[in-house]
């Protein structure tokens, strides 16, 4: 028993050691999403809604064009240890032309959804300038991770972390100048929120861009080789399909919820809301943990010690409880005060304020938990069982709301509450998987012997 304390507590130990930096790294990314959301609250609560929508809108096409783009790391770190160094520019170059390209169909496209998506919403109005500026990241976000992915591949994270970093700062600062107004600036609102993020990604693309061509690089790289290489193109692109199919399906699903929630108004599009602005920040700390376990995990598994499986899996849970646990204080014992300091232009009872915070700590309990077994299964490669998940959302998430909100009509307090059973069914599916997984990999390795 003593020693499988002692595995165990060396199993966190590790795993701890690479979720804190990339959680650090992931929450600074997405830090701006929930300070402007903050901002814009102060604005009015119908400000915050109008962003917190337009950004489920444009999610639908940006993440599934960045997610297809982040293979690009898989293949600069190949190149690299193959030590085909003049390989990697060129290559680099085909994820920059399908940024180019894929923004000519996502944003005709973005363009339909918000259409269908705003009708008859008490946001169509308010929303439109900001979510148009928006749309201009389905070219800068897919373009900044290809670039990203030209130094991060090679294990070069230091100039991204930096740059990351300042833009952010850049990206608050200008945003809270451009809302506000100050210094003489006018108070744009919403669009200021835009504006920031356009001008500060822009930034981050062109600091990056400009190492990337520089005459270091290019000597060593061949980063100067910009024309598009259609055979090369295709052996880029093709291998992240499947993961970008999954992320369209995922967020596609989510988008289809949230409208349920924002074509009621009211309340429920204020709930909505509140949750979705916490949750531009929360997911980073299950992305840092999904990430750190999907390395332990694919580490064993690489060194065929399938027997330690059980207690990586241990860890991963205790670390999941206790990320969830530090939520406890502000959204379950405070609830009332976190809500007047995070949005102090909304007026809900406090019962209703209850409700919603042990809804958000549930839903954000069971999706980090879910992301233990998850990260098995990218670890085992099993993308297809990924991709059927993405496409089940459609009937334990979107159909199971329906049944609630259409059908038993519950009150709009209880939203959160009600998805964590969405997420909760999430993690049992992929516990599932994982067991046959498990079972599998223990039978081909008792058959090779």
């Amino acid at each position: 028993m003593r020693g499988w304390r002692s595995e165990r507590g060396e199993g966190i130990k590790r795993l701890l050691s690479l979720f804190i930096p990339l959680a650090f790294m992931l929450m600074t990314s997405s830090l701006y999403l929930f300070v402007e959301k903050l901002f814009l609250v102060r604005v009015s609560p119908q400000a915050m809604q109008a962003a917190v929508n337009a950004a489920y809108v444009c999610q639908i096409f940006q993440t599934s064009a960045i997610a297809l783009v982040m293979m690009a790391q898989v293949f600069v770190a190949n190149w690299s240890g193959a030590q085909k160094y003049k390989a990697i520019g060129p290559g680099v170059w085909q994820y920059i032309w399908f940024s180019l390209l894929s923004s000519c169909l996502t944003i005709p496209l973005s363009i339909y959804a918000g259409r269908q998506y705003f009708q008859g919403t008490e946001i169509e109005q308010a929303v439109r300038s900001y979510f148009y500026l928006l749309l201009t990241m389905n070219l800068f976000y897919p373009l900044g991770a290809a670039l990203s992915c030209y130094f991060s591949g090679r294990g070069k994270t230091r100039l991204i972390l930096l740059t990351t970093i300042g833009m952010q700062l850049l990206k608050i600062a200008l945003s809270y100048l451009l809302i506000f107004g100050a210094f003489s600036l006018p108070r744009l609102g919403m669009v200021g929120g835009a504006l920031s993020t356009v001008i500060s990604h822009l930034g981050f693309c062109a600091i990056l861009f400009l190492v990337f061509l520089s005459a270091k690089h290019r000597e060593q790289f061949d980063t100067h080789r910009w024309r598009f290489q259609w055979r090369l193109f295709k052996e880029c692109i093709h291998p992240g399909f499947l993961r970008a199919l999954n992320r369209f399906l995922s967020f596609t699903c989510w988008a289809a919820i949230a409208h349920l929630m924002t074509i009621r108004g009211g309340d429920y599009a204020l709930v909505l809301s509140m949750g979705g602005t916490l949750f531009f920040v929360l997911p980073s700390l299950a992305d840092a943990l999904c990430q750190a376990q999907t390395t332990v995990v694919s580490q064993l598994l690489g060194a065929k010690k399938l027997a330690e499986l059980s207690v990586a899996s241990t860890s991963g849970y205790i670390v999941a409880a206790g990320i969830s646990l530090l939520f406890i204080v502000p959204f379950l014992l405070f609830p009332s005060q976190t809500s007047h300091l995070l949005f102090p232009t909304v007026m809900l009872d406090e019962q209703m304020i209850r409700n919603i915070f042990w809804g958000i700590f549930s839903s954000f309990a069971l999706f980090l938990i879910g992301y233990v077994p998850i990260s098995f299964v990218l670890a085992c490669k099993d993308m297809k069982f990924s991709l059927f998940m993405g496409a089940f959302n459609w009937v334990n998430g979107y159909l199971l709301m329906v049944l609630f909100l259409e059908v038993m009509q519950i009150s709009a307090d209880k939203f959160w509450l009600a998805l964590s059973v969405m997420h909760a069914s999430i993690v049992l599916f992929y516990y599932i998987r994982v067991r046959f997984l498990t079972q599998s990999l223990q039978k081909q390795l008792q058959f090779a012997s």
